[in-house]
């Protein structure tokens, strides 16, 4: 094992959890919609900031504290809320979509950084994520000292960047070939699964928090 192979794995576990369908994939489709192709990195940054607290708090050992059905609970249930509340908008909102990316006031709503963060938070997968495989993993690099940690972090951050960049800027310039009723269409798809995430999480967080059967 190298500091190359330990970046290759960080960057393939990120990618085939990026490219699953999810809320921060949805909300880089709508976001592009509306600002443009530099949405998908920014996103990507606010993902990678959350990423990075995370990985911090695992290094020292604070994960004990983090691990339990407690703490999930009360994070499936906030972050099902968020998320449905997300797809109600943004199926309100896909009438006014267009491929311009320049036609919003970039003040008008949230940056897509902090968006980055919020809908990181808002999805219990990835916080039960870190807190099992990801520990492992972060284990492993950590007897490589600060180099591993840093490949591997590099590695898996990447692929987030990766991804979400090119689904942004495929948007972005791909009216030519993908017409702005297609693009709806598939924001819709992807709002409404968002709406199926949120009240998944919510059930979820009920039955840890409440014991429902």
């Amino acid at each position: 094992m190298n500091l190359f192979t330990l970046f290759y794995i960080g960057f393939i576990l990120g990618l085939t959890g990026a490219m699953a369908p999810g809320p921060l994939l949805t909300v880089t489709i709508s976001e592009s919609l509306k600002r443009g192709g530099i949405v998908g990195p920014q996103l990507s940054l606010g993902h990678s900031i959350l990423e990075f607290f995370l990985l911090v708090l695992i290094v020292f050992g604070f994960t004990k504290w983090l691990n339990n059905d407690t703490v999930y609970g009360v994070i499936a249930l906030l972050g099902g809320a968020l998320l449905i509340r997300m797809g109600y908008l943004m199926i309100k909102a896909i009438p006014t979509y267009t491929l311009g990316g320049n036609l919003i006031d970039k003040r008008d709503g949230l940056h897509p950084l902090i968006l980055g963060i919020i809908v990181t938070l808002s999805n219990p997968y990835w916080f039960i994520w870190w807190l099992t495989i990801g520990v492992g993993y972060v284990i492993f690099a950590k007897d490589m000292g600060f180099a591993g940690l840093a490949m591997f972090f590099l590695g898996h951050i990447s692929s987030d960047f990766a991804w979400y960049s090119f689904v942004s800027y495929g948007i972005r310039f791909g009216g030519r070939v993908i017409k702005m009723p297609v693009l709806k269409g598939i924001l819709l798809f992807c709002s409404i699964f968002l709406l199926f995430f949120g009240g998944s999480f919510l059930y979820k967080g009920f039955k840890l928090l409440f014991i429902l059967p």
